[in-house]
């Protein structure tokens, strides 16, 4: 044991838990042979590579809450053994995650903290679900009582991913789509926490104000990582979109010349801006929606320009640096209608890394139809957000 942990207060000893995580993440060139593609510079930011398990964004969603929990309620505790690393000393990479989720050494059984109090965490998602898949290795490590409330009754075929929360002492409650629909109500959260109390609720997603200023360090990642190592900067960035608070925390971070395209992974055109639009502060609110892929003028080729819509000067500052793109949501949430199963299919078999059809797929599918139909001025510098999720296509 080593005596110098034993004395970190809780905040530092959660840091050796970070420590396990692959940050700042690579930023990866990425050069498909694909139309379009040679007119412009592609990154792939690989918050994939973040962990295996706490993989793409959601570390950086939770990253806060947990730290304000473990300050609040973790007792000083020696670990038992050391937090999960491969031979090399890293986090494992993503194409390991589908083996190593399955139930082995990640579920760092014996290694976590002890909780002063019962104090329980509260959070939703459907069977798949990769937030509460990180979260609940992340409460299982650190030793803190957790509560999954799941969309549908698995309980006689469980996914692998309820599978994993099972093995982490995950307390799991099934509820049927009318009450998973009141996630969102006062009435119901005030009920779960008088019920489980005391209780914290994580709202779907890990969606909170805490994670936008998670989200908003990749930004800064990926500025860093240009400047230092090819002297540029971005000039678009490119994330999916499902419960908002990815995309806000993206927003919060770009300059005046910098432009955001979230891909929108569920039908829900208007509310997809409206969930982004709750985490943004008043002076980058977006006072006007803007959908389809229609990019402001200074990102746009002169052809797609002239068929821009006439708007106010002051609705085109309002909507200068962000948009949703709901052409690609593929026939709704986790919907992998045959071409884009198939287009995952060559794409995990060509390229250096993989993709899964309920977000990353989706996302890449819109970079090369939007590249074909020359979307982006030439010479532009493009980001793509990688947000991990692989578990979910088990």
């Amino acid at each position: 044991m080593n005596d110098q942990l034993w004395q970190l207060p809780p905040v530092n000893k959660l840091t050796t838990l970070e420590q396990t995580l692959t940050q700042p993440s690579p930023l990866e060139l990425f050069t498909p042979d694909w139309p379009g593609a040679e007119d412009v510079t592609i990154y792939v930011k690989r918050d994939d590579k973040i962990h295996p398990v706490v993989s793409g964004n959601k570390w950086r969603k939770l990253k806060q809450i947990i730290y304000g929990y473990a300050e609040q309620y973790l007792d000083r505790a020696e670990f038992e053994e050391e937090l999960p690393q491969n031979a090399d000393g890293d986090s494992p990479d993503a194409e390991e995650s589908s083996i190593i989720a399955e139930g082995s050494s990640l579920t760092a059984e014996g290694s976590s903290f002890t909780a002063k109090s019962s104090v329980r965490l509260i959070s939703f998602g459907g069977g798949f679900s990769n937030h509460l898949h990180a979260l609940g290795y992340v409460c299982h490590t650190l030793g803190i009582p957790l509560s999954a409330i799941i969309r549908g009754d698995y309980s006689a075929t469980p996914t692998p991913m309820i599978s994993d929360l099972t093995s982490w002492n995950v307390d799991i409650e099934y509820v049927d789509r009318i009450t998973y629909k009141k996630r969102d109500s006062a009435e119901y959260l005030n009920s779960l926490k008088e019920r489980f109390s005391p209780a914290i609720i994580i709202p779907e997603g890990g969606s909170q104000e805490q994670a936008v200023a998670g989200v908003a360090e990749l930004v800064s990642e990926i500025t860093e990582a240009l400047a230092t190592n090819h002297n540029t900067q971005f000039d678009t960035i490119i994330a999916p979109v499902a419960s908002g608070a990815t995309m806000a925390g993206i927003v919060s971070a770009l300059t005046p010349n910098q432009h955001a395209i979230g891909i929108g992974v569920l039908k829900g055109q208007d509310y997809l801006e409206s969930l982004v639009n709750q985490f943004l502060p008043p002076a980058i609110l977006t006072k006007k929606i803007v959908t389809k892929e229609i990019l402001t003028k200074e990102l746009m080729t002169k052809e797609l320009a002239v068929k821009a819509p006439a708007n106010n000067e002051e609705e085109n500052k309002a909507n200068s640096n962000w948009h949703i793109n709901h052409d690609y949501h593929c026939g709704g949430y986790a919907k992998a209608p045959p071409y884009l199963k198939a287009f995952c299919e060559n794409f995990n078999h060509a390229m250096p890394f993989k993709v899964e059809p309920v977000y990353s797929g989706k996302v890449f599918f819109a970079l090369k139809d939007m590249l074909k139909k020359g979307t982006f001025k030439s010479g532009s510098k493009i980001i793509v957000l990688h947000t991990g999720g692989l578990q979910g296509a088990r």
